[in-house]
């Protein structure tokens, strides 16, 4: 998080820091504004000025920090010269083209939307008797204008035809993507950094509505593009900032000012953009922003901010028929709108169905954008249009003066008397119109108030005024933030503006409690409301009133006793499709086609759904479209467990990927005893790597528009694709229907334990053995079946068809059904179970899938053979002792008996397929390998194995010709890790895993385990470097000397650092009732032998008994080991061209390893 300070010289010479930590780096945010403001003062160059940060580890609440800051400074020198200290917020945007349509072809282009008005022809928005901007632009003439306009957004496409003719590129910044240095890049082009990227061409398009071919309505204007936004966080807060200084400083020279600002975007307030706003008003700069897009009021329903300022124009929507652009229900986009007091600053355009530029496609042009996004271009250049107009009657009216002279003509032509419209503001533009309305003398107009970031019912609590405290401001300011995103708050506001001065006479304490109770709300704004509202606002006792004559008072019995709390739910319970959407229209399957799982409970669960592990973002790139998100908290879906199963409804899709994704996470939770972490970022700067902690999974239930589904490495994401089936007629799948990838329950479960197993082993992606990327396939295949069998219901009518054999089951062993259909295929995806084994299987195997089919069914073979031998009494009971079951349908008890005694066992063998990852090697895994921790892991919790779990395992593998190395035979206590031959003992070693595990378990707080862990391994590290006695354990450890030339089994190579990769606890508690606790520690070191390029990973995997405080388990792969070296070397000479070679190949393809692998399935 980087943090926006306002700050004195003094403070900022003198240096701010951290608790006892080195200065925080600071670069200026606003030079050109704070210079102005300084001088304006009379004190240039003394004057507090906007500082950034770099990116900071902050505990905790990004806003407790910056409180925690300005109070006491955490330590900071100088903290008495901070004024002003708030979060740099990177905030989205819904997109403005949200309906728009799939299919158009390239060269050619979308129509326009049936979904909305349609106006009439192509491109109407510009004509009478709509904005009248191309009359507007004919009664300009043809003399080239000599205004300039700064267009900020997603940046443009180069290429495209629509490009204005007037594009100062030399002027052009990049704000979203800076150099180390904070610089900004010297052109405004969009990119396309991903597949999934909701703001991609954005930018393009915008800029040709503003000024573009043939329908800009400010053809042949100077534009200046500002690339303010990228695809991952869309836009920060202070490169928006940056951007409208950027625009101040432009307006110093006559050849480079811009007299008007349109940006197609905007969000939560800020204070910084408070002053950018203010100081380019003063300057003469009109700006023009968008006032936001929603799907049934949501997320937000009022104008977002810059555009809720009263300095700068809001534009609002008005569709073709004359109808507001407002309150359209949760199936169609509509637009912001309100509060009351800021309409009277805004204004309606003609939106939607507006032509879209399409970046990429240089002769493309939609028909059928939309949003606000399409309205502000309009007004913007309306404005410009009205500037140039009138340039010479201007030149005596001071800047604001100007920005309002503009603004009144505009509201004069749009024809609109008495008070503003609640939806459409000052009215609709008019532009050829407002070109007759002449200036405004100066002495007649009114100047705005300044704008800030009050929030006015705080104000009640803390006034504010010229000797205002620094912490009273930004309490205002988190509040405002807080009222903003919060539905509660804005219930409690009831419509009304938080300045509305109405709300100090009722409705100011709920609005402050709605506040406080905000789960976004820092510890210290909720300890101030709670300590200064009164109590009766709270429900506690009210103040004593004055005292009255005494007058005996009836006898009253006692007050009743407060109602008992109510507990939190454990679970949330939600529908799902059991296996895939096909499955409910079979008359044999539709009873099972659908279950309800229950997941994890999450209080502050918010509409995506976004919790506390991942975040549904549901942007359709394929089809410009975002979706409304679901509220899983609305009462109506937690009164009926969520939304109905449905193929066609894009919330029930955000629904069930979240539902799966979570049932998954659960049961990694159960099986290790702690919150698992995602994968952390790793990124490469001047001072070295630097690592940041991954809060949320993100899931795109409609990323991709082609027949993939795919955890992405590089963004953290699942990208879930969508496409038409290519199945013959005579599957159960429509040939030509739309196939969802979301809607799998395994293809959701197989792509989460993808993003689950990197961040648990983010090394077992690297080229090693042909066993590493099947593993991967294997395991996530592993997770998704047994994940069937813990569903009784359908796991009862499998065992009810099978009569109670599960060995050739027809439905619970095959993987996504429907998927494999649909790709031309016959049956399922994936079909591991039922196949008779064989010795050979192991070896015959090639392709990962293949190899990795070899593992899945080793695994399974051995839960039907745990399964028949529970249950071979009741079928013995069953059939009085024959073992032959008597024709038609099995008994109902005996199937029910069955089914919990299957689904209790794949329970157990999930739990251990799991709980083994803890007992592998951190790097070149092998099945052999897995095997014996999957051994290791269940004599850890079970010592005696009474029902021959494994025993099973064991003759699963044998029987499939998996051979582990380094055993002499089959027995399972043979091939359990064996304990070092000598105690490892390292002076502060025991110290630091003692206290392993206080801040990391399944309650815990995930970054403060995150912290806790790196915090850990640097100790460690420390531990085994820096020691007298550390090169002693060295090769015990498997690891040798760092950073040494060195000869290892005869052959000559370099060795690179010994890292800590990760130091974790695990908590397991066995049958018996005793709780299991140990430390899992995993190391790593690379090899480069001599004359090859590629350097070789070793390392060991160390399980530490917190109880006996020593080394349980001593799991390595010895660094420079020559055989397995070879055989690596081996392998990717072999692996050149293979299946195994695309997901490892080190060219643009490297961060997306599971792209390539899905794609050919």
């Amino acid at each position: 998080m980087r943090l926006l300070l306002k700050a004195n010289p003094a403070a900022i010479r003198q240096g701010l820091a951290i608790g006892g930590a080195a200065p925080i780096a600071l670069r200026p945010l606003m030079p050109s504004i704070d210079d102005a403001r300084g001088a304006a003062l009379g004190i240039a160059g003394a004057a507090a000025s906007w500082q950034v940060t770099g990116e900071l580890e902050l505990p905790g609440n990004a806003w407790d920090a910056c409180h925690a800051l300005v109070r006491d400074g955490l330590g900071a020198s100088g903290d008495a010269g901070l004024v002003m200290a708030e979060p740099d917020l990177e905030q989205s945007w819904l997109p403005a083209d949200q309906q728009r349509q799939a299919g158009a072809a390239a060269g050619g282009g979308a129509p326009q939307s049936d979904h909305y008005p349609i106006g009439a022809p192509d491109g109407w928005f510009a004509d009478r008797p709509y904005s009248g901007l191309a009359a507007a632009r004919t009664i300009l003439g043809a003399a080239p204008p000599g205004l300039r306009i700064a267009h900020l957004d997603t940046g443009y496409d180069p290429a495209h035809r629509s490009k204005p003719t007037g594009l100062r590129a030399g002027l052009a910044r990049n704000f979203a993507d800076l150099s180390p240095d904070g610089t900004p890049g010297s052109d405004a082009f969009d990119r396309k950094t991903a597949a999934v990227n909701p703001m991609f061409g954005h930018g393009t398009a915008t800029l040709a509505l503003l000024a573009g071919e043939p329908y800009g309505g400010a053809r042949g204007f100077e534009v200046v593009p500002l690339r303010v936004a990228n695809w991952v966080t869309l836009f920060a807060n202070s490169a928006i900032a940056a951007a409208l200084d950027y625009v101040h400083h432009l307006a110093g020279s006559a050849d480079t000012r811009c007299d008007v600002v349109s940006m197609s975007m905007g969000g939560a307030p800020s204070a910084v953009w408070a002053d950018a706003v203010n100081a380019l008003y003063e300057a003469g700069v009109a700006v023009v922003t968008a006032a936001g897009n929603n799907f049934g009021n949501l997320p937000v329903r009022s104008i977002v901010y810059p555009a809720r300022f009263n300095r700068v124009l809001a534009a609002c929507g008005v569709m073709a028929d004359g109808k507001p652009y407002a309150d359209l229900g949760l199936d169609r986009m509509a637009g912001c709108y309100g509060p009351a007091r800021k309409m009277r600053t805004a204004l309606s355009a003609w939106t939607p169905n507006a032509p879209w530029a399409v970046f990429g496609q240089p002769d493309r042009v939609d028909q059928d954008g939309g949003g606000t996004s399409a309205a502000t271009p309009q007004i913007a250049a309306a404005t410009a249009l009205w500037l140039e107009r009138h340039r010479q009657a201007l030149t005596g009216h001071s800047g604001w003066q100007r920005v309002e002279a503009a603004r009144l003509a505009l509201f004069r032509a749009a024809g609109r008397d008495g008070p503003p419209d609640a939806r459409l503001g000052r009215g609709v533009l008019h532009a050829d119109a407002a070109l007759g309305f002449a200036p405004a003398l100066p002495a007649t107009l009114r100047k705005e108030a300044e704008d800030h970031t009050d929030f006015a019912v705080l104000r009640l609590l803390t006034g504010i005024g010229a000797a205002a405290s620094p912490h009273d401001r930004m309490f205002h300011l988190e509040a405002l933030q807080i009222a903003h995103g919060s539905a509660e708050v804005q219930a409690a506001l009831g419509g009304l503006d938080p300045e509305d001065a109405r709300l100090a006479d009722h409705g100011w304490r709920a609005v402050l409690a709605a506040v406080a109770d905000a789960p976004a709300c820092s510890a210290a704004l909720r300890g101030l409301i709670r300590a200064r509202l009164p109590a009766a606002a709270r429900g506690g006792p009210a103040a004593p009133a004055q005292e009255a004559p005494q007058v005996p008072a009836p006898r009253m019995p006692p007050p009743a006793p407060p109602p008992p709390a109510v507990p939190v739910p454990d679970s949330r319970q939600l529908q799902v499709f059991a296996f895939d959407p096909g499955f409910a229209t079979r008359m044999a399957t539709r009873r099972i086609a659908t279950a309800v799982v229950a997941v994890e409970w999450e209080d502050g669960l918010r509409p995506g759904p976004v919790g506390a592990y991942v975040e549904v973002i549901d942007i359709d790139p394929a089809s410009d479209r975002a979706y409304a998100p679901v509220d899983l908290n609305a009462p109506e879906l937690l009164a009926q467990d969520g939304l109905a199963p449905s193929d066609g409804s894009p919330q029930f899709h955000q629904q069930m990927a979240y539902a799966v994704a979570m049932r998954t996470i659960g049961h990694f939770k159960t099986a290790l005893g702690r919150a698992p972490l995602w994968a952390e970022l790793v990124e490469q700067t001047p001072q070295g790597l630097k690592h940041r902690f991954v809060r949320r999974l993100r899931i795109y239930p409609h990323a991709l528009r082609e027949p993939n589904a795919y955890y992405s490495p590089e963004k953290r994401a699942l990208l879930l694709g969508y496409f038409r089936a290519l199945a013959p007629g005579a599957t159960e799948v429509m040939r030509g229907g739309m196939i969802f990838t979301c809607l799998s329950h395994d293809i959701v479960a197989h792509e989460t334990t993808h993003a689950l197993l990197d961040g648990l082993h983010p090394r077992w992606k690297e080229p090693t053995n042909p066993d590493a990327p099947a593993f991967h396939e294997a395991f996530a295949d592993m997770v998704a079946l047994f994940q069937h069998f813990t569903m009784r219901e359908a796991l009862l009518s499998e065992i009810r068809q099978a009569r109670g054999r599960l060995r050739f089951g027809p439905i619970m062993g095959k993987l996504a059904r429907q998927f494999g259909q649909a790709i031309g295929g016959r049956g399922a995806l994936r079909d591991a179970i039922g196949r008779p084994p064989s010795p050979t299987d192991y070896a015959d195997a090639s392709e990962p899938h293949a190899l990795g089919e070899v593992l899945v069914a080793a695994v399974f073979d051995a839960w039907v053979q745990v399964y028949e031998d529970r249950t071979a009494d009741l079928f013995r009971l069953a059939t009085g002792g024959t073992g032959v079951l008597p024709r038609g349908e099995i008994p109902h008890d005996l199937a029910g008996r069955l089914a919990d005694e299957a689904a209790k066992l794949a329970g157990h063998f999930l739990n251990i397929c799991i709980r083994a990852l803890d007992y592998c090697p951190p790097v070149d895994p092998t099945f052999g390998e897995y095997l014996r921790a999957l051994i290791t892991a269940d004599a850890d919790l079970v010592r005696d194995d009474p029902y021959g779990y494994r025993v099973a395992l064991v003759d699963g593998f044998r029987r499939r010709g998996i051979l582990p190395e380094g055993v002499q035979t089959w027995s399972p206590d043979a091939l359990i890790w064996q304990r070092p031959d000598q105690p490892l003992t390292l002076s502060g070693m025991t110290t630091v895993l003692d206290g392993v595990g206080d801040k990391w378990d399944l309650a815990s707080d995930r970054l403060a385990a995150w912290r806790a862990s790196r915090a850990n391994a640097r100790k460690l590290h420390a531990a085994l470097t820096e020691t007298a006695e550390a090169p002693s354990l060295w090769a015990a450890l498997g690891l040798l000397a760092p950073h040494q030339e060195q000869s290892v089994d005869g052959g000559q190579g370099i060795t690179g650092g010994i890292e800590v990769h990760s130091v974790r606890p695990t908590r397991r508690v066995g049958p018996d009732g005793q709780l299991g606790a140990a430390v899992v520690i995993e190391l790593t070191q690379r090899w480069q032998p001599k004359g090859d390029s590629e350097w070789y990973r070793g390392g060991c995997t160390i399980i530490w008994d917190r109880a006996e405080r020593e080394v349980r388990y001593l799991i390595y792969k010895r660094v420079g080991h020559g055989e397995r070296t070879a055989r690596q070397q081996a392998f990717r000479m072999a692996a050149g061209g293979s299946a195994s070679a695309s997901y490892f190949r080190r060219d643009q393809h490297a961060a997306e390893p599971f792209a390539l692998m899905h794609s050919d399935h």
